[in-house]
């Protein structure tokens, strides 16, 4: 699972790293800020579509250990 800050620059290069890495990818929409919400719809859509990632909210995401 992926949060923090800037979405359209650190998220995203977070989640194509762990992607060629055959990782698996979630990503709360609201447990993740940007600077430009443009780039940062973009950036979601993209690590949907291209890295398979799983968009959801903070409150569906569990923690396994």
């Amino acid at each position: 699972m992926l949060v923090g800050q800037v979405t359209e620059q650190c998220i995203f290069y977070s989640a194509l790293d762990a992607y060629v890495r055959q990782l698996r990818v979630t990503v709360p929409r609201d447990g993740v800020a940007h600077i430009d919400e443009r780039l940062a719809g973009a950036a979601l859509e993209m690590m949907q579509r291209n890295m398979d990632a799983e968009l959801t909210a903070c409150a569906e995401c569990e923690l396994g250990y």
